[in-house]
């Protein structure tokens, strides 16, 4: 018989003990808040040139954790993040574009996505007034 490593036992006890003494699981949110890029995102020439400073928001409702105790049973963080600094390092005419890029590369690339809640935040608008930010939220689902 072969001998199992501790760490497989104890992720065997900890799968085993929330399975039989665990609540009905309804949802399970991932969430990334306060993501600050500097982006050339905008219709002006000096947006362009030089960019402006955006604030991401993202959750992902997944349908599936195996809570195990491991990353390969949840949503990397990390890639989460790449996935959205990739899109955000682009140049874009308006938010509502990139979040649409956003929104679809996670659902390609992350697996067991029900829902995906994402705001881009504009900080300082190019707005004739006294404007903190404008904002996009787009809700996607597979």
């Amino acid at each position: 018989m072969k001998k199992m490593s501790l760490r497989k036992r104890s992720q065997m006890i900890f799968r085993n003990h929330f399975l039989t003494h665990s609540m009905k699981i309804n949802n399970s949110t991932i969430s990334l808040n306060g993501l600050e890029f500097k982006s050339k995102i905008g219709l002006f020439d000096f947006e362009k040139e030089s960019g402006n400073t955006f604030i991401v928001n993202v959750s992902i409702d997944v349908d599936k954790i195996i809570y195990d105790d491991t990353i390969e049973g949840t949503v990397d963080y990390s890639n989460l993040f790449s996935i959205i600094e990739s899109e955000m390092s682009k140049e874009y005419n308006l938010i509502e574009t990139v979040a649409h890029k956003i929104s679809s590369s996670i659902h390609s690339q992350i697996k067991n996505i029900k829902l995906c809640r994402l705001e881009i935040i504009k900080k300082n608008p190019p707005i004739d007034g006294n404007v903190d930010n404008s904002s996009f939220i787009l809700e996607t689902t597979s």
